[in-house]
C-alpha cells in the first residue's frame, strides 16, 4: 500500500514539476489603465481583477524608496516589492496576484523622476 502511495506522489510531483518547467509568455493586460492620487500613493487600476504575473512601471527619470502593493480585495494591499535604491525607468517586476490594481508610494522625494504608468500583464502557456 505505502508503494502505491509514493507511486502517486512521484507522479503528483513530476506533472507539477512539469508546468512550472513550462515556458510562458508574458500578454499586456489590454485594458484601460486609470491613475488616480490618494493620501497614500498613486494607484493604477485597471477595469476588472485578472491573474497578474508583471508589471513595467513607464516614466522618466529615476526614483527611490519607494514602495509597490497590489490590491488584494476591497482595501487591503499586499506588498509587492520595497525599492530602497536609486532605479531608472522602465522599472519591471514579476509578480503572482489576482488584482486590478497596484499602488505606489513614493515615501521621499529624493529621485528626479516622474511616474507616468503602468502596464499590466498576464501569461499563457506556449502550448496554448
Amino acid at each position: 500500500m505505502n508503494r502505491l502511495y509514493g507511486i502517486l506522489l512521484i507522479c503528483a510531483l513530476s506533472t507539477g514539476c512539469a508546468a512550472l518547467m513550462t515556458e510562458q509568455t508574458y500578454l499586456r493586460v489590454e485594458a484601460p489603465v486609470t491613475e488616480k492620487f490618494i493620501p497614500t500613493g498613486l494607484v493604477y487600476s485597471i477595469p476588472e481583477p485578472k491573474e497578474i504575473r508583471k508589471i513595467i512601471i513607464l516614466g522618466e527619470g529615476t526614483v527611490e524608496n519607494i514602495d509597490i502593493y497590489a490590491r488584494d480585495g476591497a482595501f487591503n494591499w499586499k506588498v509587492v516589492k520595497r525599492i530602497k535604491n536609486k532605479v531608472s525607468f522602465p522599472i519591471e517586476m514579476t509578480m503572482v496576484a489576482n488584482t486590478d490594481a497596484v499602488r505606489i508610494l513614493q515615501k521621499s522625494v529624493t529621485g528626479k523622476g516622474q511616474i507616468h504608468t503602468v502596464e499590466f500583464y498576464t501569461v499563457t502557456s506556449e502550448n496554448q
